[in-house]
């Protein structure tokens, strides 16, 4: 009887081990898990420290000094480079950090194909870093603004962080373009708007036209993707004349035509986003 009581007992204790053994591997995070994917969007440091250094050249008169994980501005805000959280794209576009703002390259080549879901690469912006590199209230930005020649037109434009003097060099390029190929200034006129204090439609984000930094050409023409009816948006990219955007990028200017989310109109002044594109060639 006294052995048959210690080979239950020794059962029993097995069985009872089994349930916290089966249930060990469920405690291991999966690929889906918020922090795998955290840990999965961590930048190497030596790509760290070269997008923060690119954002120093970008706006020296905007960064003040540039940590291992981040920023610091002249008006005293702290930016993190990587806030550790994991994002869908529509996410970053609300909640972006740094990293965000950076990750996606900017392809200078010409459009030849449509770019995938959620490829923006410009659209996803730090609102406080242009808020103190560019104003922080429609005040602020206005008194920043000074005008700009344009293709026989004037417009206001933010003298910050060399805006408006690399429109001025965007229409000194285009002024010889159009010279040489007049049957292009109906892509790029009229002017349809620069300076405009708004939030981008559908959402609590402040279009970089509010910083005085955007510019759109011929809204009549060139159209926006929420507007579109039709069904051959590579069609409208490739229409939009590819010279034209080069001069733009050339000085220090994205499209929005080479976002996925299209905005074949506008130009705005990310002159990082430029650097660290020329970097990668």
């Amino acid at each position: 009887m006294t052995v048959r009581r210690l080979l239950c007992a020794a059962l029993l204790a097995c069985f009872c081990a089994l349930p916290a053994a089966c249930a060990a591997p469920s405690a291991t995070p999966n690929q889906s898990s918020p922090s795998a994917a955290s840990a999965a969007r961590t930048a190497p440091q030596n790509q760290v420290q070269a997008d923060l250094d690119i954002l120093k050249r970008a706006y020296p008169d905007v960064v003040a000094s540039v940590s291992a994980d981040g920023l610091t501005l002249r008006d005293g805000t702290r930016l993190i480079y990587d806030d550790g959280k994991a994002k869908t794209p529509d996410q970053a576009l609300d909640d972006a950090d740094l990293q965000d703002m950076l990750a996606q390259p900017y392809p200078l080549s010409p459009v030849t194909a449509e770019p995938g879901p959620g490829v923006h690469p410009g659209r996803v912006r730090v609102t406080a870093f242009f808020k103190a590199a560019y104003g922080h209230n429609p005040d602020e930005v206005k008194a920043a603004l000074v005008p700009v020649r344009f293709l026989g037109t004037t417009v206001q434009f933010s003298s910050r962080n060399g805006a408006a003097k690399a429109l001025g060099a965007v229409n000194a390029d285009l002024e010889r373009l159009l010279a040489a190929k007049p049957e292009l200034r109906r892509a790029v006129l009229p002017v349809s708007g620069t300076f405009a204090w708004r939030q981008i439609a559908g959402t609590q984000r402040l279009s970089m036209h509010s910083f005085g930094a955007a510019i759109d050409l011929n809204a009549k023409v060139n159209t926006y993707w929420q507007w579109y009816k039709g069904n051959d948006p590579l069609g409208l990219r490739k229409a939009f004349p590819p010279e034209v955007a080069e001069v733009f990028e050339r000085h220090g200017f994205v499209w929005g035509g080479k976002w996925a989310e299209f905005d074949i109109m506008h130009f705005e002044y990310r002159p990082e986003l430029i650097a660290k594109a020329r970097a990668a060639r």
